[in-house]
């Protein structure tokens, strides 16, 4: 049958030594630096809405669609609000492995906020629904080390809105109330890695209440003003 003569994925292998244990999640993220750009005039070409939830579902399409234009090579499949395992809270995006060996668990997750003059921005850091927060506390990706942010800026600059929340971060650093939740750690400030037209790609370091470990999340300012 034709089915049988094409290629299957091979994962690494636990105790390959040739291969990185972050193997996979460094490609998903090298994917998504390279055509993260590209989403941008995609999105203002077809964009019905500036809810949140939809510019998430028009993200996913397009990374869908950038996977197979490169004929479908990479074994992930990127997925809306996928279930956790031990909390009721769902994350924006998560990204699978298409191997039936492997149990159906996204192996990096992304929360997305809106930035405009109508939404909160502090709920990118912490609150009911902040972002950061969930990570820290468990509620999101318990069982991963890696994640990510997309921030859908609507309003003034991507910068803008960097600088409004690292301050944010630094204010929680020194003045933070909640004892069941740490702050103080500097790694938590948002560092920049590149930027290009549309896109500022940051990363940060936060410690994680639920496992107590440390997580590495790398964020995404999405210009979408134009």
């Amino acid at each position: 049958m034709l089915k049988d003569s094409l290629p299957s994925y091979q994962g690494p292998l636990p105790n390959d030594l040739n291969v990185a244990p972050d193997f996979e999640v460094t490609q998903i993220i090298t994917f998504i630096d390279l055509n993260l750009e590209e989403f941008i005039p995609y999105y203002q070409k077809v964009k019905d809405s500036g809810k949140e939830n939809r510019i998430s579902d028009l993200l996913i399409n397009h990374l869908q669609i950038c996977k197979n234009e490169q004929n479908g090579f990479l074994p992930y499949d990127f997925r809306k609000n996928p279930t956790q395992v031990e909390s009721d809270k769902e994350t924006d995006i998560g990204v699978f492995v298409m191997d039936r060996a492997r149990k159906p668990l996204p192996i990096i997750e992304f929360e997305a906020k809106r930035f405009s003059t109508t939404s909160k921005y502090k709920e990118y850091v912490s609150g009911v629904r902040g972002g950061i927060e969930r990570f820290k506390r468990g509620h999101h990706s318990s069982h991963l080390l890696v994640c990510g942010m997309f921030g859908y800026v609507q309003s003034h600059t991507c910068s803008h809105w960097i600088t409004k929340v690292n301050e944010f971060l630094t204010e929680l650093s020194t003045s933070n109330i909640d004892t069941t939740i740490d702050w103080s750690n500097p790694s938590e400030n948002l560092v920049s890695i590149s930027n290009s037209t549309y896109v500022e790609k940051l990363s940060s370091k936060t410690l994680r209440n639920k496992p107590l470990k440390e997580m590495q999340l790398w964020h995404y300012f999405l210009d979408l003003t134009s």
